[in-house]
């Protein structure tokens, strides 16, 4: 008969790892702030350059952005992240490039234990790389309906008393967008922490999926390994969620 311990144990025995699964908590989190960020960043632009980039035709030496926003949020929303991954890592060596990424490491000491923590090599490159263009498609749907939803009658009264195109866009139609974008914005804004695991299948990235494989094979106690990873999933996911509700009612628009 095969000795199993019991449940109190086994929490004790995957929790005398914790220094690992906070290692691999604070990667995680790093990458996903990275990726939203910069998705962020790259959605909005992608959300203006499909809904206004038609008006770049006017210009030959301007290439229609509105196509090619097109062309690349349904590339990105219409492939696997998991091989938008893989494709990203094996490019440079199909490519016979040899990437240079600058390795960041730090270490510091937190309840008696030393957390030691590598936030950039070129596996976590490329999955910060991925996640934030991945997300970019996604959040740019998101600030394209925001946007939509303002309507062009407020961008014709603008341009009636004088203001430029870009000048109504930028100071009529995005303040009203970024605020009522938030409620459908922060489901991208939740669900990316669950993205980051994806990561942990090129190797060599020591996020918290790695690290509970580790702590499991140390242990062998993989369901209550990973049910300490969902759980905290579920509290950062859920934190996530309330601090973007409490922001969407000091933010939000009265009467919408």
């Amino acid at each position: 008969m095969i000795f199993q311990a019991n449940p109190i144990d086994q929490l004790f025995a995957v929790l005398g790892y914790w220094d690992r699964l906070f290692s691999g908590f604070l990667l995680t989190m790093w990458m996903y702030i990275w990726a939203l960020i910069i998705g962020f960043f790259l959605g909005l632009f992608l959300a203006l350059s499909r809904q206004y980039g038609h008006y770049s035709k006017r210009w030959w030496f301007i290439p229609p952005l509105d196509k090619i926003s097109t062309v690349y949020i349904e590339i990105f929303r219409g492939t696997p992240l998991i091989a938008q991954l893989f494709f990203f890592f094996y490019l440079p060596n199909a490519l016979n490039i040899s990437p240079d990424i600058m390795v960041l490491e730090t270490s510091f000491n937190f309840l008696d234990r030393v957390i030691n923590l590598k936030l950039l090599d070129y596996p976590i490159f490329i999955g910060i790389l991925a996640l934030s263009l991945n997300s970019g498609a996604y959040q740019a749907e998101y600030l394209r309906g925001s946007l939509i939803s303002v309507g062009t009658g407020q961008l014709e009264a603008a341009q009636s008393i004088g203001m430029s195109r870009l000048s109504s866009i930028r100071h009529i139609v995005l303040p009203q967008a970024l605020r009522r974008v938030i409620p459908s914005w922060s489901n991208e804004a939740a669900y990316l922490p669950k993205y980051t695991v994806l990561v942990y299948f090129i190797g060599g990235v020591e996020e918290l999926f790695s690290q509970a494989d580790f702590v499991q094979h140390k242990t062998f106690f993989p369901l209550t390994t990973y049910i300490i990873v969902a759980i905290m999933f579920l509290i950062i996911i859920t934190l996530i969620s309330k601090i973007l509700e409490v922001i969407h009612k000091r933010t939000g628009i009265p009467g919408l």
